[in-house]
Order: structure tokens, then C-alpha cells, then sequence
């Protein structure tokens, strides 16, 4: 199975979050604290994988160049909300190598300007405060995000509900479960005159 398959995001951009969810029971759905940070966002992709040190970004500006087009950047944090590790700039950066949108477990800034230049993010918080950046940081292994473990091209589903990580190695089946779901749904909205 190739993750830069169209095929996949093609039929991922189609499902929600939450169909994704209930085709893995479920179960690897981020803590609701981690949302939207305009109204509308809606990103699927692959997860690149980050681990910062609380309130700074060094890592982010050491990565960008390695950003491929379909990832999602994809923050641990440590959950900290007191300094912003992404911004307007940085975001803009990470769009022009093809990123398509990150999840934050910790805080950012410029959420309207995020909207303003259709960068859609999923954090714990959005605060006024800038970040250090001096370290250390570690890319492309497992974190822990939300209280769900994302490991390098897991598929990542986030919309106005939140985040759902679909597991590498699990994708034909989740994504065949998600679908039926969003099959049967459809035939009870239909039943009750929806």
C-alpha cells in the first residue's frame, strides 16, 4: 500500500471525522480540547510528526524543507498553552511545500490570518504570546498527541467535530468500515426525512 496514493485522500476528503471514528471503533479520536482554530477548518493528509519542547518552535523552522505535499504537521507540545509555537509566517512557509495543515498539542497564533490564507489547524489553545526557539525537538517518531498515539504516515482526518488518526497500517480497513457507516447514515436521514 503506497500513502501517496490520490486514491486515499480522495476518498478520505469525502467522510467525516467522525465516520472515520466509528470505523475504528471509535477509538484514536484527539481529546476535544485540540480544535479548530477558525470555523470551516477541514484537512486531511499524512502525518509528519513532531516532538517540541513546551512553547518552542526551533523544530518547525528546522523541518520545513522537509515537508512533503499531502503532510500534516503533527505537534506534540507537551500540551503547553503559555507560548505560541506556530504562526502566520510560519504556516504560510509550511503551505508553500505542500503541508496541508497541522494539529497542535500546545497553543498558536494568527488564527485569523491562519482562515486568511486557508491553513486549516486543530490546537489545545491560541494565545497572543511568540515562541523561544532554541531546542530541543525530535522528528519523525511516534508522539503522543491528545492522548492518542501518532506515529510518521498515519492518516490524519480533522474537521469541525476534531481529529481522527487512522494507523498506517490499518487504512483499507478503516476506510472501507468509514464508508459503510456513511452509507447506512445516509439511508436514515433518508428514512426520517432528512
Amino acid at each position: 500500500m503506497t500513502y501517496d496514493d490520490a486514491a486515499y485522500f480522495e476518498r478520505f476528503t469525502k467522510l467525516p471525522a467522525a465516520n472515520v471514528s466509528d470505523g475504528m471503533d471509535r477509538l484514536n479520536v484527539l481529546d476535544a480540547a485540540i480544535s479548530p482554530v477558525w470555523e470551516g477548518a477541514r484537512l486531511v493528509g499524512r502525518a509528519f510528526t513532531l516532538y517540541l519542547a513546551a512553547g518552542d518552535n526551533k523544530g518547525i523552522h528546522e523541518i520545513v524543507d522537509q515537508i512533503q505535499p499531502g503532510d500534516v504537521l503533527v505537534i506534540n507540545g507537551q500540551g503547553a498553552t503559555h507560548r505560541a509555537v506556530m504562526g502566520e509566517l510560519i504556516a504560510g512557509r509550511l503551505k508553500s511545500k505542500g503541508c496541508v495543515g497541522a494539529v497542535v498539542d500546545g497553543a498558536i497564533r494568527d488564527a485569523a490570518d491562519m482562515k486568511g490564507i486557508d491553513f486549516p489547524v486543530f490546537a489545545r489553545a491560541i494565545t497572543p504570546a511568540g515562541p523561544y526557539r532554541n531546542g530541543p525537538f525530535r522528528a519523525q517518531e511516534p508522539v503522543a498527541v491528545g492522548s492518542v498515539v501518532v506515529s510518521p504516515g498515519d492518516f490524519v482526518i480533522a474537521d469541525g467535530d476534531g481529529v481522527a488518526v487512522v494507523p498506517r497500517g490499518r487504512v483499507d480497513e478503516i476506510i472501507d468500515a468509514a464508508e459503510a457507516k456513511l452509507a447506512q447514515e445516509a439511508i436514515q436521514r433518508a428514512e426520517i426525512g432528512l
